[in-house]
């Protein structure tokens, strides 16, 4: 992706729809997970991503501020069983996150049964919902076919979750401006879109979002950025 010609409002609407990820690393330190929820309540990003074990740190960090605390479920292959998952939610959710990514069971999916994906994505979100919290579910696009990323958006769709997401960023694949477009234009209004993997400027996030992303999940590198413009 190249520069673009982007407005003041676009990068707006970029900062807060930022799923801030810097922290969602296996070396992660508490010292790292401070800093992130220091830059993103200093910028009003949407979230805050890390793994649960770090999550009463980040409930703590960001008490007071808008910024979800948000927590990956099932991460990064999805091959945990469902009740797995759902203890992980319901555990994170009771915790106090108020945002949950999971990973669709990839492998279940490529042996072609929807019927077992579609429940375990079902049966995560039915622990979420008495919390009112999103959800968000991981296709890993980078393993799938052009036909299993439309199969794969459309079910997820149809359990009704709140948002298809790219990549975990832990394995093959990332956010492209084609891959967002077809997921858009496969979920269209039925739940949102959220991009992750390799965006690592403020142009390549406007780009997605003009493209039908309504989340993004980027690093240092648009704080960089944003310190770089005096932003805030």
């Amino acid at each position: 992706m190249n520069e673009i010609d982007i407005t003041r409002d676009e990068i707006a609407r970029l900062v807060a729809a930022v799923d801030y990820s810097e922290a969602l690393t296996i070396t992660a330190t508490e010292k790292e997970v401070r800093a992130a929820c220091d830059y993103a309540t200093h910028y009003g990003f949407r979230s805050v991503a890390v793994f649960p074990h770090h999550l009463g740190r980040v409930v703590e960090h960001l008490h007071g501020s808008q910024t979800l605390a948000m927590i990956v479920v099932g991460f990064p292959c999805g091959g945990n069983t469902t009740h797995v998952k759902c203890t992980e939610a319901e555990e994170g959710l009771k915790a106090g996150a108020t945002d949950l990514d999971m990973v669709m069971n990839v492998g279940a999916f490529k042996n072609g049964d929807y019927r077992k994906v579609a429940n375990d994505i079902g049966e995560v979100k039915a622990v979420a919902q008495p919390f009112d919290v999103p959800v968000k579910v991981i296709i890993e696009v980078g393993v799938l076919s052009e036909e299993e990323k439309v199969t794969a958006a459309n079910l997820v769709a149809d359990t009704g979750v709140t948002f298809v997401k790219t990549c975990t960023g832990f394995a093959p694949g990332r956010a492209t401006l084609h891959d967002i477009l077809l997921l858009k234009k496969t979920v269209g209004d039925r739940i949102g879109v959220k991009a992750s993997g390799g965006v690592t400027t403020i142009e390549d996030g406007v780009i997605l979002m003009r493209a039908g992303a309504g989340v993004v999940a980027m690093r240092k590198p648009v704080v960089d950025q944003l310190e770089a413009m005096s932003w805030n």
